[in-house]
């Protein structure tokens, strides 16, 4: 289908940015809010380049699976 990898790199970019997110706010919470932007990067550019690669796949059949409950599949989709 034209335009389906589309959806997939949505849902895994929101994915990717939020445990990002979560990831400097867990250390910031560890660590205190004095702690070297460094420190925050050689944590969080790993994982913010990790995260994506691992969660490619899984973001492909979340977005068929969401994508078939949105539209379902009909018989002409078979042809």
């Amino acid at each position: 289908m034209e335009g389906h990898w589309l959806g997939a790199v949505a849902v895994n970019t929101v994915v990717s940015a939020t445990v990002v997110i979560l990831t400097v706010v867990v250390a910031m919470l560890v660590w205190g809010t004095d702690v070297s932007r460094g420190l925050l990067l050689a944590i969080a550019a790993p994982v913010g380049v990790v995260v994506p690669v691992l969660f490619d796949p899984v973001s492909r059949t979340l977005w068929t699976a969401i994508d078939a409950l949105v539209r379902p599949p009909t018989p002409a989709d078979f042809d």
